[in-house]
């Protein structure tokens, strides 16, 4: 088994990316309920400690009012994971349900995914998981590394469940965004479907407009992930952001000050 504290987690056919060594799946539920939901919103929103057994995170006391709410129906999602285990490097995580859809990554209309460790699976494309921030990439050497992982991943499955709920088709004409075209009901089917671009009339006549689907992601985010991000939020004796098990000194530190213009 990949750890004894997720036992539902079971071997699988790892995919042909010639990368993982041993892929596992199984089934995770952030939310037990909406009530749930949306106490565990409130602390995601204000960094408290989330406790996590199994897939599953335990509800919080906090009844504070917060606009998404009434937006959180239907919470309670069995996700199916899967974990690709690397050799000399960081896990790989997918959601396979609901599935994590390719133009996540493509249009970087989600806010953490991986467009670079995309995999084939069941006949398409299948972004991985942006698990880790800069404030979460850390292991106590005392826990179960697997276990610690799908803690990561189960909070990361929360907040994208969240995501999900609070979608609204907003648009976009240039760089510049017009507002909000609709703003489904609690509880209402959002169909899913990609950005749609369109041409619309504007003061300044013809403007191709881009329509999409976009929520809210709770709690503290990553920020950009640019060479100088990297060098301000990581230490050299952290783990390196590319996955690889070393640490940023001695992997990605030296090439992020090049590209920072910092290198002597």
């Amino acid at each position: 088994m990949l750890t004894p504290d997720y036992p539902q987690f079971v071997q699988a056919e790892p995919p042909a990316d010639g990368l993982t060594v041993s892929a596992w799946c199984g089934v995770i539920q952030p939310y037990t309920d909406d009530a749930a939901a949306r106490t565990i919103l409130n602390d995601m929103e204000t960094e408290r400690t989330l406790w996590i057994s199994q897939g599953s995170i335990r509800p919080g006391d906090s009844m504070v009012p917060h606009w998404a709410h009434p937006l959180l129906v239907g919470m309670a999602v069995p996700c199916e994971v899967m974990v690709c285990v690397q050799r000399d490097a960081v896990p790989r995580a997918y959601l396979l349900s609901p599935r994590f859809q390719l133009y996540y990554g493509d249009t970087m209309i989600h806010p953490h995914p991986r467009a670079d460790q995309i995999i084939q699976y069941e006949g398409g494309s299948l972004p991985g998981l942006c698990v880790f921030s800069s404030a979460e990439f850390k292991f106590a050497k005392d826990v179960d590394y697997y276990t610690q992982f799908l803690d990561q991943v189960t909070q990361y499955v929360a907040k994208h469940l969240i995501w999900l709920r609070t979608r609204r088709l907003s648009r976009k004409i240039g760089d510049a965004d017009s507002g909000v075209v609709y703003q489904p009901r609690p509880g209402e089917a959002i169909v899913e479907q990609p950005p749609k671009a369109q041409w619309v009339r504007s003061p300044n006549g013809l403007a191709l407009a881009v329509d999409f689907w976009s929520g809210y992601w709770p709690g503290k985010a990553a920020r950009a992930a640019t060479p100088i991000e990297h060098l301000r939020q990581l230490k050299p004796t952290q783990p390196c952001y590319c996955g690889k098990h070393k640490k940023y000194g001695e992997c990605c530190m030296e090439k992020d000050r090049i590209l920072a213009g910092l290198a002597r």
